[in-house]
């Protein structure tokens, strides 16, 4: 089996981002299509005053950045999936390609719940002009997470397929010099004295 060029671990990443990206697109086009009476009803029979609203937009807008910054700093960082590949079993039996697969999947999940707390601001405000700071968030996290995995993916073109080392069966490995085979380890010395004879030992 061909083990994947550093371009094929490239092509991998894309699949995920596409697919968040196209829901993202799709469900902020319906948002900018919604009619004004709609919007503007909602807004009035919102369930939170203006300064409670104004403070839970704050706190979806700062879970959206910091859990972004959490994933681009840490999670996708060539260091954690070094690391990991030593510490997780896991891990270290994933191929590169499952690797970038999972590494890809991550990073969509966390650039679609950056927009999840976008739905759930423009829900609890019902204003729409607050709501598209979080697809401009998800533009710049998409950016740069495909960027990261771009990095990891090319570190991984020169790591082996997988973490864990593989010794073929048919390899013989020679004993250590301590090395007692199991038969000899169930024997014990007997000391033969015979008259007019020096002390012999036979095994049995």
């Amino acid at each position: 089996m061909t083990e994947p060029s550093v371009a094929n671990l490239y092509e991998r990443r894309r699949p995920s981002f596409l697919v968040t990206a196209a829901v993202i697109t799709i469900l902020s086009v319906a948002i900018a299509r919604l009619p004004d009476s709609f919007v503007n009803t909602l807004e009035r029979n919102r369930f939170l005053d203006n300064s409670s609203a104004g403070w839970a937009y704050r706190l979806l807008a700062l879970f959206a950045i910091v859990q972004g910054l959490y994933g681009g700093f840490y999670v996708l960082r060539i260091d954690h999936v070094k690391r990991s590949r030593v510490e997780d079993p896991k891990v270290a039996a994933m191929t590169r390609m499952q690797v970038i697969t999972s590494l890809s999947r991550n990073a969509a999940g966390m650039i679609a719940l950056t927009f999840i707390y976008g739905l759930a601001a423009f829900g609890v405000t019902g204003e729409r002009g607050g709501f598209w700071l979080f697809p401009f968030l998800c533009l710049l996290q998409g950016a740069w997470y495909f960027r990261e995995i771009g990095a990891v993916a090319r570190w991984l073109g020169f790591q082996p397929d997988t973490a864990i080392e593989v010794v073929p069966e048919a390899v013989w490995k020679r004993e250590p010099p301590d090395y007692s085979p199991p038969i000899a380890r169930s024997l014990s010395v007997i000391e033969v004295r015979l008259p007019g004879d020096e002390v012999t030992e036979t095994a049995g």
